[in-house]
């Protein structure tokens, strides 16, 4: 399933598979103590469940699950 970035997010990039089964959303962490983008990957019911560093390894990894 191919991932397509939503229109009218103001101020972080969101992205929805196909089929609606998963997000992934840019957004501002601390990571050891550094602010860092980084992108989180939310299933149907809104709960994180992973954080990626790179949105090309979150659509790879996300994609064919």
């Amino acid at each position: 399933m191919k991932f397509k970035k939503q229109a009218n997010v103001a101020f972080f990039s969101k992205y929805v598979r196909e089929d609606g089964k998963f997000t992934i959303t840019s957004v501002d962490r601390r990571v050891n103590g550094t602010w860092k983008n980084v992108f989180e990957v939310t299933d149907e019911a809104g709960s994180v469940i992973d954080t990626l560093p790179r949105l090309k390894d979150a659509k790879a990894k996300y994609a064919e699950i």
